[in-house]
């Protein structure tokens, strides 16, 4: 089974993504919840986001992996918006995670330092349109990854996962924790793409 790290999004280690942790506990993997923010929570996303740039973003990646090196046996990483980022650094620079997922963010690889891993299997997950990914984003990602999987979900809000905040649809977070879910068993029997899906 994974040792995942979970990276939360700019309102924080919310109880929603904790629950989410446990589903994932519940299916056999270890979790992780490195929290960037010292149990703050935050409602209002722009105070979140607010709060996040105070901390700024080397102290954000320090976390990221700050935590790759405590919690030296995971090798997934699953990152949601803010925490793809830490996701998708802690990928690209840590050789022994074999397997990545991002829900609501991408970053062109050169801007965390390095080339994406070829050999790394990686889903991506973003509501379509996304204000705060946007398709830019994403098809870089996905030109130097060109096995990724990647899912758009039409009509959704950004944070469309998380029943903790105002963007949650449930019939798209359960397709969500299905495919992740399934993915993760893929992964687990030596079977997890590098093939390309783009749905």
């Amino acid at each position: 089974m994974a040792e995942i790290l979970l990276f939360h999004h700019a309102h924080g280690l919310t109880d929603g993504l904790c629950s989410m942790a446990d589903r994932l506990r519940g299916d056999g993997h270890t979790v992780h919840t490195p929290d960037t923010y010292s149990g703050r929570v935050f409602t209002n996303l722009d105070e979140g986001i607010g709060f996040a740039e105070t901390i700024g973003r080397d102290a954000v990646a320090h976390v990221a992996m700050r935590s790759a090196r405590k919690f030296h046996d995971a090798d997934v990483t699953i990152g949601f918006s803010m925490g793809s980022m830490q996701a998708q650094l802690v990928a690209q620079h840590v050789r022994r995670v074999r397997g990545c997922v991002l829900m609501g963010g991408a970053t062109p690889p050169e801007r965390l330092g390095s080339e994406w891993r070829p050999h790394v299997p990686l889903q991506v997950h973003v509501a379509d349109p996304d204000d705060w990914c946007t398709t830019e984003e994403v098809d870089a990602l996905h030109r130097s990854a060109p096995g990724a999987e990647v899912y758009r979900y039409p009509g959704r809000s950004h944070m469309f996962v998380d029943p903790s905040l105002p963007d949650y649809d449930a019939d798209s977070a359960d397709i969500f924790e299905e495919r992740l879910l399934g993915w993760l068993a893929q992964l687990d029997a030596g079977r997890a793409a590098p093939q390309r899906a783009s749905v």
